[in-house]
């Protein structure tokens, strides 16, 4: 195996990972702001996930060499910062009329995942996932999903 694979290998791993975690029964997606044009605003997952970092949260992941992807917390708060490889997420993520919690999307997500629906678990305690765009890197917020909104 060349170093070149083994990257490779770990991503495909991290992904499948993180899209079961995300794709557990009970959570949802909900669309956030869009910023676009902000002057202050980066386009890199690295200046995000520094912003982030300077406000006191921990980065506990990050993946790609330059990042793709990060993982951050404070509290309870998760926060995931990307910047989607996929054409077709980003084609989605970038429609307001695609329901992000349609079973086509959903499918799609567990396909590419190699995952499939029987082996998710149900989310020990549901979020509400809010994803929104700032100079076309993606931000997703995590809160409780109130009862009744599962």
């Amino acid at each position: 195996m060349s170093n070149k694979t083994k990257p490779a290998t770990d991503l495909a791993a991290v992904i499948k990972s993180l899209k079961g975690y995300l794709l557990e029964k009970g959570h949802r997606f909900e669309r956030g702001p869009i910023y676009e044009g902000q002057s202050k605003t980066s386009s890199s997952v690295a200046e995000m996930v520094k912003g982030y970092e300077a406000r006191g949260y921990a980065k506990y992941m990050q993946v790609g060499d330059p990042p793709v992807y990060a993982m951050l917390g404070r509290g309870h708060e998760e926060v995931h910062i990307f910047q989607p490889q996929d054409p077709k997420v980003r084609e989605w993520l970038e429609d307001d009329h695609v329901a992000l919690n349609d079973p086509t999307v959903r499918a799609y997500l567990l396909q590419s995942a190699g995952l499939n629906e029987s082996e998710l678990a149900a989310a020990r305690r549901p979020q509400i996932f809010r994803i929104s765009e700032v100079n076309e890197v993606f931000i997703i917020t995590s809160e409780d999903a109130p009862p009744g909104r599962r």
